[in-house]
């Protein structure tokens, strides 16, 4: 129980890092726009909150953020997984006449919930992955060439 208790306590401080890591993104794009338009990068019609949101999406910690979730994800569904998988495999070891090599319990057991556990990671971590590509937002120059293109 205690290393349960240790794993949820880290994923919180690993959430509130993250959200901290958000917010200093958010705060600092008031002084990199600043700086921009000091430098002559940007117009001085661009206003901050149009500018905090493209900042905030192009240098915000997208990939931690999706590794978190996807680390909280199959932390939580680890259990329900596991007693959907014995569910299935109690099942299927009573329709085959109850040979004690694949009882529940037993090492061909065990390790083919370690197997059917790391496919559902891979599916869930691909799955993410391809979305994180399928959606990535562009980089602060490609921003800033919009944004000077927008206004002129």
């Amino acid at each position: 129980m205690i290393f349960y208790i240790l794993i949820v306590l880290a994923l919180i401080a690993w959430g509130a890092a993250l959200s901290w890591k958000w917010k200093s993104v958010r705060d600092f794009s008031g002084e990199v726009l600043a700086a921009k338009k000091r430098d002559g990068e940007l117009p001085e019609s661009i206003t901050e909150d149009m500018f905090r949101d493209l900042y905030v999406r192009s240098e915000g910690p997208r990939g931690q953020t999706y590794f978190f979730a996807c680390a909280a994800t199959l932390f939580l569904l680890l259990g329900p997984f596991v007693a959907a998988f014995n569910s299935v495999w109690k099942m299927f070891w009573m329709m085959s006449g109850q040979s004690p090599v694949f009882e529940t319990g037993t090492l061909v057991h065990t390790f083919m919930v370690f197997l059917a556990f790391m496919g559902a990671c891979i599916a869930l971590l691909a799955a993410a992955m391809r979305r994180y590509y399928a959606l990535t937002p562009p980089n602060l120059k490609q921003v800033l060439r919009d944004l000077n293109g927008a206004v002129k």
